[in-house]
């Protein structure tokens, strides 16, 4: 078996309806020799695993079935970077795909390359009308390599845009929790390992939405708190324990994103019912960012609404609870 320039982790749990467009998009092109494409089966209770062992047994040289228990969506990552063999590593849900137009092109980069990670261009696809919407990457020095440093705080990427070479991953242990909003972990993680990077100028990530059981709101950000607090820890466990070997611009960038995590943390937390037990869940977290780091802590108070929290002892907690909730239509 040739070696393989590229390995797909597809996240896959009940997605019956769309895993056959999934994988087509990776065949029939004459790099899909190339390509190693890990359906990653979450404890799926319809036919996707059916689905996914008929592309198996019919294209074994490109599609591999791997079951699991169900453990979540950041467990489909771990297994699918333990069965990676291919040069580069990328993630593409189940009821994704991608773009054959611009496949041919990135898997051929890929394979006359050494850049650490690769960005390219991902489209919104509204499930209901068909209407794309392309998510470009507005950027300059496309199709260049380049340092890290100089490009990491100019982007916003999301796990659409991002392909890692796979040694980076495994070589220095990349693990995420088994559990939702680790897309965050995917993106900051490896950071203090990259040196350089690419902006490939292709779409590639093919993203649906307006899917009922893909809406992310912030009831259901409530309901899976536990499951937030436990990503932001972990990364600001990193970040601390990174920091201080970390070049200034790569600190810097896991630094802001990190207080952005934060900020929808108050958000969840003001998003519950008000109450004294909601109140000194705040005030938890609160003491949490102080001894974790001053300033994360510090920059944390610089947010309007803890200004005026803080300042106001926690009075004006439940007004702003009730308000917040308003507005974002909490239950």
């Amino acid at each position: 078996m040739m070696n393989k320039i590229l390995s797909v982790s597809v996240a896959s749990y009940n997605v019956e309806q769309f895993i056959k467009q999934n994988i087509e998009s990776f065949i029939g092109t004459e790099v899909s020799s190339k390509i190693e494409l890990l359906i990653i089966d979450d404890g799926s209770k319809d036919s996707t695993a059916a689905i996914a062992k008929e592309y198996e047994l019919k294209y074994p040289e490109t599609v591999k079935l791997v079951q699991q228990e169900n453990a979540g969506p950041g467990s489909t990552v771990n297994t699918g970077l333990k069965n990676a063999t291919g040069k580069y590593f990328r993630m593409v849900d189940g009821d994704d795909w991608v773009n054959k137009e611009d496949l041919v092109r990135y898997i051929n980069f890929l394979e006359n390359t050494e850049v650490d990670v690769v960005y390219t261009d991902y489209c919104l696809v509204d499930n209901d009308t068909g209407e794309e919407v392309p998510q470009i990457l507005e950027f300059e020095k496309k199709n260049v390599i380049l340092p890290y440093d100089e490009v990491c705080d100019k982007l916003d990427v999301m796990m659409h845009n991002v392909t890692y070479k796979t040694s980076i991953l495994k070589d220095n242990g990349f693990k995420m929790d088994n559990c939702f909003y680790t897309d965050t972990e995917y993106l900051l993680f490896p950071v203090k390992n990259l040196e350089t990077i690419c902006v490939l100028d292709c779409m590639i990530y093919m993203y649906r939405v307006s899917l009922a059981t893909q809406s992310i709101n912030i009831n259901s950000m409530v309901r899976n708190k536990k499951m937030h607090i436990t990503v932001l820890e972990h990364i600001a466990e990193d970040y601390v324990a990174s920091k201080n070997t970390m070049t200034k611009a790569k600190k810097d960038m896991v630094r802001n994103r990190l207080i952005g995590i934060c900020g929808t943390q108050l958000s969840i937390i003001l998003a519950q019912k008000p109450s004294k037990d909601t109140l000194q869940e705040l005030k938890d977290f609160v003491e949490y960012l102080k001894g974790m780091d001053e300033d994360i802590y510090q920059s944390f108070l610089e947010y309007k609404t803890m200004k005026i929290l803080k300042g106001s002892g926690y009075l004006l907690f439940y007004p702003f609870s009730i308000m917040h909730r308003k507005r974002t239509g909490a239950n």
